[in-house]
């Protein structure tokens, strides 16, 4: 039986859900990086769980287990490009930066990396909102939600490494929020870019930029 909140106190009950689904996400997260022997996994676990946190957001009820299955298998094949691609970039950035580790390329190295871990750390979120997009088109919407306006995504980054960084060494089982916690603030951060700074394609009434 479902119970209704209403009253000034309604939104802070429904904002005390929240905990409860993000060890859920985590959790179906974790479920599906094992159904893809963790490789062909990562991508659609990832996409997947940030489509349910968007579900979450925007839908007045939402079924975690059947959405997250649904978006898991709509992203098993794209999913590998649309992300995995750039994850496994990553690795060829750290190797760089190992290699050029004590030369004068060490620096600007790690700053192009952490940019680049900050670009990826949207590209779920904006894969989902525009997934009827090209891959190509993806990829540039997210340089344009991560870099055009960049202060508000990097302060968002950088509060959730802490937290991180914090949870490993106070409270580890916090850790379990992490994959979840991640994708709702790169949901949050990329819908408000997309909705104020990119047109909707499908609505013949915004003015043409």
């Amino acid at each position: 039986m479902e119970v209704e909140l209403t009253g000034r106190a309604a939104g802070f009950y429904r904002w005390l859900d929240w905990p409860v689904r993000l060890v859920v996400v985590s959790m179906l997260w974790i479920l599906g990086v094992a159904a893809g022997a963790v490789v062909a996994g990562i991508a659609p676990a990832t996409l997947a769980a940030h489509r349910l946190i968007r579900s979450y957001l925007t839908a007045p009820e939402v079924h975690a287990w059947p959405t997250f299955w649904a978006g898991w298998r709509e992203w098993l094949i794209r999913g590998q490009l649309v992300l995995g691609l750039p994850l496994a970039t990553v690795w060829v950035l750290a190797f760089y930066l190992v290699t050029a580790r004590g030369t004068v390329l060490a620096v600007p190295l790690s700053l192009v990396l952490l940019g680049y871990l900050v670009t990826l750390w949207l590209l779920p979120a904006v894969a989902v909102a525009a997934a009827s997009r090209r891959t190509t088109e993806v990829w540039l919407l997210t340089l344009h939600v991560a870099w055009r306006r960049p202060a508000l995504g990097v302060a968002v980054a950088a509060a959730l490494i802490a937290a991180g960084v914090g949870a490993w060494y106070a409270v580890p089982a916090a850790l379990l929020f992490a994959p979840a916690t991640a994708a709702l603030g790169a949901v949050l951060v990329s819908s408000r870019r997309l909705t104020r700074d990119i047109p909707d394609p499908t609505r013949s009434d915004q003015p043409a930029r």
